[in-house]
């Protein structure tokens, strides 16, 4: 809607003087407000966290208990001697006596490759020996008639000289077809493959006929009276592992039957993928009913127990590499570093040795830690537990 240009006139005329200067009054001291209204109230409201609010199964008490260790893995039984035995010597395999699944005495003869080459190689060394004695022989005998005959100087120094000389090359030459020998010898040797100790064929690589070069792998053989199973836990909890603890398991091929094994050794190295540690169990099978390679699922063990203040796994969260939990002191969340002690992963406790004391709440699940400092609030079925 347009107003005339008479009708405009007319509302200035009538809003000079006292009435025109009320509202200039007005709109000045709203300006005035807006310029001084404190503007900290505002982002003051702004930063302040928003409650939490937890359920009874989200908090949980520190509890002073005594616990028993359980630590879950999984791993695969490694047979602690096991060998790939390789060609040592170029040639066609003849006889290859050894099948998989069979088990072999030390020294029995699994395999064997065509050594006539390598036979005649020998017959010929031998010869080469045979005459280089007969040549040596023969110039210390000349040598020895030469030497009588220069002391009554019959005989020049010179001559007696090169007699020696030569009783010195045949010497040489003699080692060195000895030398010949010995090595044809242990050529025609590797020729033939035994057991290296008592076990098991678990794989034939090689048929009769085939031709193989050194280093070719023909045979693997494995000693299933002792198995090793490589564990990896947490370091965190690596202070807790001694050499000698028990470890339980179980394989799914024998059902619920509990199996032990001993820790023998742990890795001074942990794995850069995952901050864990291996830890080596030595697994006693005497029956050699367990096989290698089978998966196993158990616990390392501690049934000592250890007493101190427990609390939920749950609650353990990490911040730059370090433990924590968090807390809630006077209704409000806070970050409490801490450090752990003796795990029981089976019955989701955690021992804290440091950082906690008894009778404190800390939250069970898992909270982001930019959320420290917010305030906590408790659902209606938590409040009454909380205030007792």
């Amino acid at each position: 809607m347009k107003m005339s240009a008479d009708t405009l006139s007319s509302l200035k005329t009538r809003l000079r003087g006292p009435q025109m200067r009320w509202i200039a009054g007005g709109v000045g001291v709203l300006v005035l407000t807006a310029l001084v209204w404190p503007r900290e109230s505002v982002s003051s409201l702004a930063s302040v966290p928003s409650a939490l609010e937890l359920a009874p199964a989200d908090v949980a008490t520190v509890t002073q208990t005594t616990l028993e260790m359980r630590l879950p893995f999984n791993g695969t039984l490694t047979p602690v001697r096991q060998i790939l035995l390789n060609a040592r010597v170029a040639g066609e395999v003849t006889e290859v006596r050894a099948r998989e699944g069979e088990a072999v005495a030390a020294g029995t003869v699994l395999l064997r490759q065509d050594s006539r080459e390598v036979g005649a190689r020998l017959a010929q060394a031998e010869a080469a020996v045979q005459s280089s004695r007969a040549e040596l022989a023969t110039s210390e005998e000349q040598a020895d008639k030469f030497r009588t005959l220069a002391k009554q100087q019959f005989f020049s120094r010179n001559e007696l000289n090169k007699a020696e000389t030569q009783v010195a090359v045949y010497r040489s030459q003699l080692r060195a077809n000895e030398a010949a020998v010995a090595m044809a010898r242990k050529e025609l040797e590797n020729a033939t493959l035994r057991a290296p100790f008592a076990g098991m064929v678990a794989e034939r690589l090689v048929e009769p006929g085939q031709l193989v070069m050194p280093n070719t792998p023909l045979l693997r053989v494995v000693d299933l009276r002792e198995l090793e199973l490589a564990i990896q836990l947490p370091s965190v909890d690596i202070s807790n592992i001694r050499q000698g603890q028990k470890v339980t398991f179980q394989v799914d091929a024998f059902g619920d039957e509990q199996f032990t094994g001993t820790i023998v050794r742990l890795n001074p190295m942990a794995k850069t993928s995952n901050r864990k540690i291996t830890v080596y169990a030595l697994v006693k099978n005497p029956s050699q009913r367990l096989r290698g390679g089978l998966f196993v699922r158990g616990l390392v063990r501690d049934d000592s127990g250890s007493a101190g203040l427990a609390i939920p796994v749950t609650a353990v969260q990490q911040h730059d590499g370090e433990p924590g939990v968090m807390v809630v002191r006077q209704n409000r969340l806070v970050w409490q570093p801490v450090t752990l002690g003796v795990r029981d992963e089976s019955g989701g406790r955690v021992l804290v040795t440091q950082g906690l004391a008894a009778g404190e709440t800390v939250v069970a699940t898992r909270v982001p830690h930019h959320r420290a400092g917010a305030p906590v609030r408790y659902a209606k079925a938590a409040t009454d537990t909380n205030r007792g």
